[in-house]
């Protein structure tokens, strides 16, 4: 019996542990939709199509594209803020159009939104805006005709034809990175900026339709990390002030070109002081294939949405100035038309202000209304600044 009782006892306790690490591992996975991308553009895609934003918005080609074209650069800029932007100041008029068409208002989880932002995001960051012409003119003035001739009579390295099969920004990006140096002659190479290798690729592709990453939409931030790593990134690059200084921090609060492809002209800029520096170091300089240029990218781009960069003096003053205080109080410490948003133990981020508005912005606009006050209308960098605000603890809470 003392025996038996001695069994049980240990049964109780490892059913007790097992049931201490599942809630953990819950609360671990809950915190990570909080805190960081971890969304799939694949799943994204489908939540897109599922929830009925194609009738309105243009998908890639497809949908009734009778409002902006959601999945592109051209409607707002690719960074996640700007998505914010875009959702925030467009509501009003979707919610109107819902209500007199009758369309039932979708419901979007936080891990949702995650997956749709993901999509979003890497859909505005392969888009192709770049000139053709333009890009002609590039290619002989940078001297990229010499090596890789329209004709096909060049030597060893790829024919324009070929490049032309390098059709995906992620593509671009790990040919970019793995291209040998220009010059063997010690000479500088030539630098592409703004959106000089766009018109590059534009000229390149010779008018072909852009397709898709399914890189991209495979890609796993988690993957990129480790990457950056065991790449020896971390040796110059630093993303949270864990890693070397020698080149620039690539953390949240250093903007990163606007899309991948110049993304990949930032690179090709960056590779002889790389290459020089990582010879004084002996370190052999890194290749990447497709998927890991697309982890990389995506690991890159993430970091954006996990810590949005701001002023929180600069957010208090817009906290006002845009009328949110009106509802939530001055100092964002809730009122009895709003609830407080400040010290609350959770921080926001592109992803929870999106859900928060999405979940609450239609009563929120009621509200307004019946107060005779206007919605808001937000500019691309007025969200790292609030969000930055509101995730600054009120004196006294630190």
């Amino acid at each position: 019996m003392r025996r038996l009782l001695v069994w049980a006892l240990l049964a109780l306790t490892a059913c007790a542990l097992l049931v201490a690490v599942l809630r953990w591992e819950h609360e671990h996975v809950r915190s990570r939709w909080s805190s960081v991308l971890v969304g799939s553009p694949r799943t994204g895609r489908r939540i897109f199509q599922q929830k009925g934003c194609i009738r309105c918005h243009n998908d890639g080609g497809t949908g009734a594209a009778t409002s902006m074209d959601a999945t592109s650069a051209r409607s707002s800029p690719p960074g996640p803020e700007r998505i914010v932007t875009a959702m925030w100041n467009h509501t009003p008029e979707m919610w109107a159009r819902m209500r007199a068409e009758r369309v039932p208002y979708p419901v979007l989880s936080q891990e949702e939104m995650a997956h749709l932002f993901a999509y979003l995001y890497a859909a505005r960051t392969v888009e192709q805006l770049g000139d053709a012409d333009r890009g002609r003119e590039l290619f002989e003035a940078k001297g990229c005709i010499g090596c890789h001739a329209a004709d096909g009579a060049s030597g060893r390295p790829p024919t324009l034809p070929a490049l032309a099969r390098v059709d995906t920004p992620v593509r671009w990006a790990r040919a970019m990175w793995n291209h040998p140096p220009a010059t063997k002659d010690g000479g500088d190479q030539p630098r592409f900026e703004h959106d000089e290798m766009d018109n590059l690729v534009a000229y390149v592709r010779g008018g072909r339709a852009v397709r898709f990453d399914l890189e991209l939409l495979e890609a796993d931030a988690g993957r990129g990390s480790k990457l950056f790593h065991e790449k020896s990134c971390t040796v110059c690059h630093s993303v949270k002030d864990e890693a070397g200084r020698v080149g620039p921090e690539l953390g949240p609060g250093r903007e990163l070109p606007p899309t991948i492809v110049q993304l990949a002209g930032s690179m090709w800029n960056h590779a002889p002081a790389m290459r020089k520096a990582m010879a004084e170091r002996d370190i052999k300089p890194a290749t990447f294939d497709d998927v890991e240029m697309a982890d990389l990218v995506a690991f890159l781009f993430s970091l954006r949405y996990a810590e949005p960069g701001g002023s929180p003096k600069l957010g208090e003053v817009l906290f006002e100035g845009r009328g949110c205080s009106h509802c939530h109080g001055n100092a964002a410490e809730g009122s009895p038309q709003g609830p407080g948003l400040r010290g609350r133990g959770k921080n926001f981020n592109s992803i929870t202000l999106a859900t928060a508005l999405w979940r609450h912005g239609p009563g929120m606009y009621r509200r307004a209304q019946e107060m005779g006050l206007r919605w808001p209308v937000l500019i691309g960098s007025d969200v790292g600044n609030l969000m930055t605000f509101l995730n600054t603890p009120p004196e006294g809470k630190h």
